[in-house]
């Protein structure tokens, strides 16, 4: 059996020593301690941040339900645009779709003339003439804006279709590209080249530029001018074209190019008329580049296939563009333009009894040129 432990005296208050006090536990009722204060202040900073974080749900769900609502409604307007745009518009007597006016409409392209003219160059200077049929002709280095052959290039002549870059030019300083436009009745009496566009039907200014430019057709150009204002607002904007490019030997006097009083231009002028052309608008130099386009059938046309009249797209090396041209008064008119390597060449041909053979002998006389000049 286990020994019990012998009892301890018990102290009175006053018989007692420090002995005792140590030989013995003191044994106390223990006190209840009060939690720390942090704990209240964490208690309380947590409900702040649940309601904090709350607030943040909130805001995150009405974001997302302002954002689908947002989604929603633009779909709604691009669903309704897309079945707007395949209907064909509504009959309107020949005139235009898009009803552009001299009043209301701005111009769409930034109306700034080209980066230079052109300008003589000792280092390219003919030593002797190439022969050529043309009564005034120029060749030009596109590269350097130089001047590598003339021959009466100040000399005013009919422009004959040449004036249609002009026309062009106007046409997409007004609307752009894809500006729907309904043909005109007076479209199909208009002279000499014809697309055979059927009055009513309503095709873009894309489309139209190719059948103004590749067949040069008048019927075409009526239609450009009626849908961007007319015929009178259009020669004035044609005119101030040439006047913004410093063009003093040039003055139109419709958007065809038929021979009339007071419609004339230069070898040089018409240089930096088709530089500006193909420099400040690629579609333009996509378009004269192009040698059979189609233009597909739409709502409210049919289908049409258009080709170049520039012969040097199917036989000459490099060639890319630019414009025929043919008259009674003028004769034969061309302004080519064909690239090798880096360099790039354009020639404008008036007056000439064999157009295309001049602007080959006269590219042929400019690469070689530049080849010994090095």
């Amino acid at each position: 059996m286990s020994q019990r432990a012998p009892a301890q005296p018990e102290l009175d208050d006053e018989d007692w020593s420090q002995d005792d006090l140590f030989a013995r536990p003191v044994r106390r009722r223990p006190t209840a301690v009060p939690p720390p204060i942090y704990h209240a202040r964490l208690r309380e900073r947590s409900a702040v941040a649940k309601a904090r974080h709350a607030r943040r749900n909130q805001l995150r769900q009405l974001s997302s339900v302002v954002f689908i609502g947002l989604l929603v409604i633009a779909g709604i307007l691009l669903l309704v645009r897309l079945l707007s745009s395949v209907e064909p518009p509504p009959p309107d007597e020949g005139r235009v779709v898009n009803l552009l006016s001299p009043e209301s409409t701005e111009p769409r392209v930034q109306r700034a003339p080209t980066a230079a003219a052109f300008i003589d160059s000792p280092f390219t200077r003919p030593v002797e003439a190439p022969p050529i049929s043309a009564s005034a002709a120029l060749l030009v280095d596109m590269g350097e804006r130089t001047v590598v052959y003339s021959k009466n290039p100040g000399e005013r002549r009919p422009p004959a279709s040449l004036s249609k870059l002009a026309t062009a030019i106007v046409a997409l300083e007004q609307a752009p590209p894809d500006t729907r436009i309904q043909v005109p009745e007076h479209a199909a009496t208009e002279p000499a080249v014809l697309a055979n566009l059927r009055p009513g039907e309503v095709l873009t200014m894309e489309h139209l530029l190719y059948a103004l430019l590749l067949p040069s057709a008048n019927d075409a150009a009526a239609t450009i001018a009626d849908g961007i204002g007319g015929h009178d607002y259009t020669v004035a904007q044609m005119n101030d074209l040439a006047r913004r490019l410093d063009l003093t030997d040039t003055n139109f006097a419709n958007p065809s190019g038929l021979d009339a009083d007071g419609q004339y231009s230069t070898a040089f002028d018409l240089a930096v008329l088709a530089a500006d052309a193909v420099d400040r608008f690629p579609l333009l130099a996509q378009i004269v580049a192009t040698q059979i386009h189609v233009i597909p059938a739409g709502p409210a046309n049919r289908s049409y296939s258009v080709r170049n009249l520039n012969g040097l797209l199917w036989s000459y090396d490099g060639a890319i563009g630019v414009k025929t041209g043919q008259s009674e008064e003028a004769g034969g008119n061309l302004i080519a333009a064909a690239q090798r390597g880096s360099r790039r060449l354009m020639v404008v041909i008036l007056g000439s009894s064999n157009r295309q053979a001049d602007a080959e002998t006269l590219l042929e006389f400019g690469y070689r040129a530049l080849a010994a000049r090095g």
